[in-house]
């Protein structure tokens, strides 16, 4: 009898100096990741057909990928008109006044949630943006823009980053 209560204390000392045995994600962990995965490609593909309609010049096809109701922040100083219209406006202009137009070196990026700092299906992306203004200067300006997509892969918000100031002096004639 005597031997048995060190016997067990010595147990109990051993079994409680075992570091735990690391956990693996769970299924359900790995599920959602899989379903986060998947969302965000379905939406990659919608603003990749957005970029194309925008470097095609084509407004239908732009406007199909942007809900109505979509909240846009311009990179242009003072501009607060957040409005589906507006953002068109803005892209008109843009293909009045420039010709070949074109993404270059996309790296596009899964967003993720502020909250949980895990995949949310949203998209950002960093790029360049070229293009010959009408005044014949070859123009390229760096770029990031990060979107949100409701359930149709439709952009329900977008802010877009870019020297839109600097872009509009390299371009202004002197």
């Amino acid at each position: 009898m005597k031997n048995i209560l060190p016997g067990s204390m010595l147990l109990l000392m051993i079994v409680a100096c075992n570091p735990p045995k690391p956990t693996s994600p769970s299924a359900e962990m790995k599920s959602n990741d899989s379903a986060m995965a998947a969302l965000y490609e379905k939406n990659l593909a919608s603003l990749k057909a957005g970029i194309a309609a925008f470097e095609s010049e084509n407004a239908d096809s732009w406007s199909a990928v942007i809900s109505d109701s979509v909240i846009y922040v311009s990179p242009i100083y003072g501009d607060m008109d957040s409005t589906k219209a507006h953002w068109q406006q803005l892209i008109m202009s843009y293909w009045a006044d420039w010709d070949s137009l074109r993404l270059t070196n996309p790296i596009f990026l899964p967003g993720i949630d502020q909250q949980t700092h895990e995949l949310d299906g949203s998209v950002r992306y960093y790029g360049g943006w070229s293009g010959v203004h009408k005044s014949g200067k070859h123009t390229l300006v760096g770029f990031y823009g990060t979107y949100d997509f409701n359930a149709d892969g439709k952009i329900i918000s977008a802010a877009e980053f870019f020297d839109a100031g600097g872009l509009m002096n390299a371009v202004a004639t002197k």
